[in-house]
């Protein structure tokens, strides 16, 4: 009978004691992605209702997880300049009578620019008129791209036909933050249509460009929350994700921004979620970054305006996890964080498979310029992003256990893992009396044993 003692105390004690306050949930992060995803946010865009109501969300799912707001309600505000759609965008060509023979397809035959000074409105001339220009190549997004179209706007050009060969459904808001108010109305053609328009050209007809481009500022926020620490004294940990996207075509297309970015942001929630019932000797951030897709702006903003004392702060980064393309976890960096980025991938090699990429091109970049330890947790899959093809659809739910066990791991480096009897979820009251209720079925099988012996 003490045999039997024995091993039964030993299974409750276990019982009792083997519970972990960390349960990730990977249906969690799924269920947040698709959410964020779906029509209803209308490719959350800087400075569209769309990407206001992700911050609603974003906001209520970090209430939801015990965070405490950083800033009023969680909101730190900052102004970005975006590429907004609004209305309609048409290319038509009309004869010498002025009477319609062609209108074009909107995100087939041809489409809006955005970069450089373009700016939205409607235009209606001789195609032969000087105030139309055709170009052979596309204009990026660059300081130089303005230069250029200013000396087209000075020679009276107002609307400028560009020659395109990839695929139209393609958008990126991303700009220079450069203030105009006057512009070029821009688009795009595929290249056997610019031939075409070159032919109308030669036979006097006219041309009806309309974009819809509006180029403004817009105050949008930043979405920040903390876990905090019981050391005030130790650099903060700070977990973060984009939630912008890049919005939606003038037709309604929505580019749904599954894996760039909806999924950092759903694991960035269900981390949350997911030490909610736990304390750590460190403060721990939780940002969700506004205007990545424009340029990196509230992330810059944050690292410049945060209020907090980043010295020696620590940064992991969430941007396309779980691609369902056998694409490796990439640890992404700036050079100069070379050595940081090194050490996590030493970390992790023995258990997840990793890779170091160094480009400034996520968030992480402008803590690095800083001199601030940063890195972005990346599945580099670039085949759908910033097209209506990136969706729930090719999105792998187990790929973000994977990323979830790196942050663990992590954490167990770097941290203190406390327990809270205000917060556990298995507190030491709840475990006293489980040992108590432990007890008295022991007693009650032992007496059942003796019985029987």
């Amino acid at each position: 009978m003490k045999r039997v003692y024995v091993v039964v105390l030993i299974f409750l004690c276990l019982l009792f004691t083997s519970f972990t306050p960390i349960k990730f949930n990977k249906q969690n992060v799924y269920e947040i992605t698709k959410e964020l995803s779906s029509d209803k946010y209308r490719g959350r865009l800087a400075g569209d209702k769309g990407n206001k109501l992700a911050e609603d969300y974003i906001i209520s799912q970090f209430k939801k997880n015990g965070l405490k707001p950083l800033y009023k309600d969680f909101r730190q505000s900052f102004e970005v300049y975006v590429p907004l759609i609004e209305g309609q965008c048409t290319l038509k060509v009309f004869d010498s009578e002025k009477r319609l023979i062609k209108q074009y397809k909107y995100g087939e035959d041809f489409k809006e620019i955005i970069s450089g000074q373009s700016q939205g409105g409607r235009v209606f001339s001789k195609l032969d008129d000087n105030s139309i220009r055709f170009e052979s190549r596309i204009t990026s997004e660059s300081l130089g791209s303005y230069e250029y179209d200013k000396r087209l706007m000075k020679d009276g050009v107002k609307a400028v036909v560009y020659s395109f060969d990839r695929m139209m459904r393609f958008r990126s808001p991303y700009k220079e933050q450069i203030d105009y108010k006057e512009g070029l109305i821009k688009i795009s053609v595929q290249t056997n249509f610019l031939k075409e328009l070159e032919l109308f050209k030669k036979q006097g007809y006219y041309i009806e460009i309309q974009s819809p481009v509006n180029y403004k500022k817009v105050k949008v926020n930043n979405i920040v929350g903390i876990k905090e620490g019981k050391d005030k004294n130790l650099p903060p940990i700070i977990f973060s994700a984009h939630f912008d996207h890049v919005g939606f075509d003038a037709d309604g297309v929505v580019y749904s921004g599954a894996l760039d970015n909806a999924s950092g942001v759903a694991l960035l929630i269900e981390i949350s979620r997911a030490l909610k019932n736990t304390s750590y000797d460190r403060d721990i951030i939780f940002a969700a970054f506004n205007g990545e897709e424009e340029g990196l702006i509230g992330s810059s903003y944050f690292v410049k305006n945060s209020g907090l004392d980043l010295k020696d702060a620590e940064v992991i980064n969430f941007d396309m996890v779980g691609s369902k393309q056998d694409v490796p976890l990439s640890i992404l960096s700036s050079n100069s964080r070379s050595v940081f980025s090194k050490s996590m991938v030493e970390l992790l090699k023995n258990k997840i498979k990793c890779k170091n990429i160094y480009q400034d091109n996520s968030d992480h970049a402008p803590f690095c310029y800083q001199n601030i330890n940063a890195v972005t947790f990346i599945h580099d899959d670039t085949s759908k992003i910033h097209t209506p093809k990136d969706t729930i659809e090719n999105v792998d739910i187990d790929r973000f256990e994977v990323i979830f066990n790196a942050v663990n791991i992590y954490l167990e480096s770097r941290t203190k893992l406390v327990y809270n009897p205000k917060v556990d979820q298995f507190s030491f009251t709840s475990i006293l009396l489980g040992y108590i209720a432990a007890l008295i079925i022991l007693e009650s099988v032992c007496f059942v044993i003796s019985k029987r012996e």
